[in-house]
């Protein structure tokens, strides 16, 4: 076998040259640059036109770019992609772009052109190459020639396959560089949305008499469909006279819309705005849960929303709640340090079906007795194996067994409801080993002191 030495071909150094300076090339103005000087090398210095006939009626077109002068060494950059020639029509230009097709076209007589008869006027020979793409406004590449030069067959070839190599990549570059700014617009309006949805979650912690709170959120992204809210019964929205018998108390809410991001963000600020606005005399949670669940399907909203809603009574440590289908709460006693789910009633989630009702059910709690509320973000954290932390080892936790970081010594059974979050958080990041959560976090925890 004899390898046969074209290390003295200039054209196909030429190209190995181009292919280099496109594989280098980072934005569409840089593989243009690398473009023009390929052309350079075969025929001297070119002067080109790029046209664009995208979005234009027949025979119309507008110059993108008009390079007629050779740039300085110190500065060889090609110029931006730019549309901010107006329209045009007629003269040497529209009957060239009539004919979709590679031109080589010789005695170019400019006198007559309405526009570039002073600018364009002595280039006599041009190449014409349409530019194939969806995402550049290019579609025609121009070069141009004074006499005596002239192109000829074997130069428009050449430009031909050169046009080709660097049109792929000028498309993908432009492609994108657009897609880089959608996602741009994007992140900057999930920073919007979560800073709007971080204003929707209580400023601070209520007071409510003989309560302890502490409350971890953490979304997967900028926003997120977790929210969990405190509000009072005020004795003006209930039907009931506030006394020892029947007090009032206050609304605990813990919401996940299906998904993560803002369209997630959006139906959960909705979910609080209706529980907000509850119509007057409204103070029991199957009720609130119900109306919520009639507003969502009246507004066709999609996707559906997991919540637990507690109506916690202060003087009579008794708590009432609804669910629909979110994760049960865990409740601790502080005798025994049991461990069980609130689980006595439990429906389907808001958003499904208009005429759904939900149940109640009612404990008792008493000091020392901690209540912890949670979104499926937390059980369902994976580690690289694809694991889940699971409700186990949730409970584990809870119960003050098993995972325990050092400096938690084992004898802390009443631990604080900041503590308690300190523990299970740090738990979580743990079992994630450094994955970032695929899913929105909230932990809410409750001691009754």
């Amino acid at each position: 076998m004899q390898v046969q030495d074209l290390s003295g071909n200039l054209r196909l150094a030429s190209m190995k040259r181009l292919t280099q300076a496109l594989q280098q090339s980072q934005t569409p103005e840089q593989t243009l640059q690398a473009l023009q000087q390929g052309f350079t090398e075969a025929n001297g210095f070119v002067a080109s036109v790029l046209l664009s006939t995208r979005g234009l009626s027949a025979g119309h077109y507008r110059v993108i770019q008009m390079r007629l002068q050779e740039p300085p060494l110190d500065n060889p950059h090609y110029p931006a992609i730019e549309e901010s020639d107006p329209p045009r029509s007629g003269g040497v230009m529209a009957t060239i772009i009539g004919r979709p097709e590679p031109q080589l076209i010789q005695e170019v007589d400019w006198s007559n052109d309405p526009f570039f008869h002073a600018t364009l006027g002595g280039y006599a020979s041009i190449m014409a190459i349409p530019f194939a793409g969806d995402h550049l406004p290019i579609t025609w590449v121009l070069l141009l020639k004074r006499p005596p030069d002239r192109f000829d067959v074997s130069a428009l070839e050449e430009a031909v396959q050169r046009v080709a190599l660097s049109g792929s990549l000028l498309e993908n570059q432009a492609l994108a560089e657009k897609l880089a700014r959608a996602n741009q617009r994007i992140d900057h309006d999930a920073q919007q949305v979560g800073e709007l949805q971080r204003a929707l979650l209580p400023p601070s912690l209520p007071q409510i008499a003989g309560l302890e709170i502490a409350v971890d959120y953490e979304p997967s992204g900028h926003a997120g469909g977790d929210l969990y809210d405190f509000f009072h019964l005020d004795e003006r929205y209930d039907e009931r006279p506030a006394t020892a018998a029947a007090p009032t108390g206050w609304c605990v809410f813990v919401g996940d819309a299906a998904g993560h991001g803002l369209a997630a963000a959006v139906v959960m600020a909705i979910v609080q705005a209706v529980l907000h606005a509850h119509p007057a005399g409204m103070a029991r949670p199957g009720s609130f849960l119900a109306h919520a669940n009639r507003q969502l399907c009246r507004k066709g909203i999609g996707g559906f929303v997991t919540a637990f809603l507690g109506i916690y009574e202060p003087a009579l440590r008794r708590l009432t709640y609804a669910n629909a289908g979110h994760p049960r709460p865990l409740l601790k006693r502080s005798s025994g340090a049991t461990v069980s789910a609130l689980n006595a009633v439990g429906s389907y989630p808001l958003g499904i079906d208009e005429s759904d009702t939900f149940k109640e059910a009612t404990v008792l709690l008493q000091p020392g007795d901690t209540l912890l509320l949670y979104t499926d973000g937390i059980t369902e954290a994976r580690n690289n194996a694809g694991d889940q932390f699971g409700v186990d080892q949730l409970t584990r936790i809870f119960r003050n067994e098993g995972n325990r970081p050092p400096e938690f010594p084992a004898e802390l059974t009443a631990q604080p409801p900041e503590t308690l979050i300190q523990r299970l958080r740090q738990a979580v990041r743990a079992h994630e080993q450094g994955q970032s959560p695929d899913d929105d976090q909230t932990l809410v925890a409750a001691r009754v002191l």
